[in-house]
């Protein structure tokens, strides 16, 4: 072996999964985070599909996140299950311009005291570009955290223009790597590849 060879770089592996009716945004939020990226004609998520980006931690140790999209429709939750229980963290994704993606979320945060009760969460009320036709306010957002079993960050995104997609994942990943390295999350920071901060 070459002396001059360079040393391989660890990377952790942090696995997301995100959880929420069919339109929601799950789609963009997952294409705005990985490439920056987003489009009105994304088609309808069949099943679980999944999208890679790599992050840098501040110390210079890279992050693989992985985020399953997964699709809203009824006969597929039974097959979120098994990836939901393989995931690190979970992303449940709400719009804000519709009641019933928000009120039925009840029924997911059901389903994951069930199989997942201890994973880190966070909430996002999607669509806060279209705030006009509103239907669910950030207060009710907020207050929903409070039916999780452990602190869950939430935030209102909007995929068209990229309001906290960036932030609000990137606090998630902050959180889950803190944990498993028996770190303070406050004391962490995700420092991205292109140099801006998490």
């Amino acid at each position: 072996m070459k002396k001059n060879m360079e040393k391989k770089k660890k990377t952790n592996n942090v696995n997301l999964i995100t959880l929420g009716e069919g339109q929601v945004g799950k789609t963009s939020i997952i294409y705005r985070y990985i490439d920056n990226s987003f489009t009105m004609t994304y088609l309808a998520t069949i099943g679980i599909d999944s999208k890679f980006k790599k992050i840098k931690l501040d110390s210079g140790e890279e992050i693989k996140v992985k985020i399953l999209d997964t699709a809203g429709q009824e006969r597929f939750q039974s097959i979120a299950a098994n990836y939901i229980k393989k995931a690190d963290g979970i992303i449940f994704v709400y719009d804000i311009t519709k009641t019933f993606t928000f009120t039925n979320l009840e029924k997911w945060l059901t389903n994951i005291d069930e199989i997942a009760s201890d994973k880190p969460c966070l909430l996002i009320g999607n669509k806060s570009d279209m705030d006009d036709q509103r239907q669910v306010s950030k207060e009710e957002g907020m207050e929903f955290t409070k039916k999780f079993k452990k602190e869950t960050h939430f935030y209102e995104t909007s995929c068209k223009t990229g309001e906290n997609v960036e932030k609000a994942i990137n606090d998630l990943v902050n959180q889950i790597y803190s944990k498993s390295m028996g770190n303070d999350p406050a004391k962490g920071g995700l420092q991205l590849e292109n140099g801006k901060k998490g």
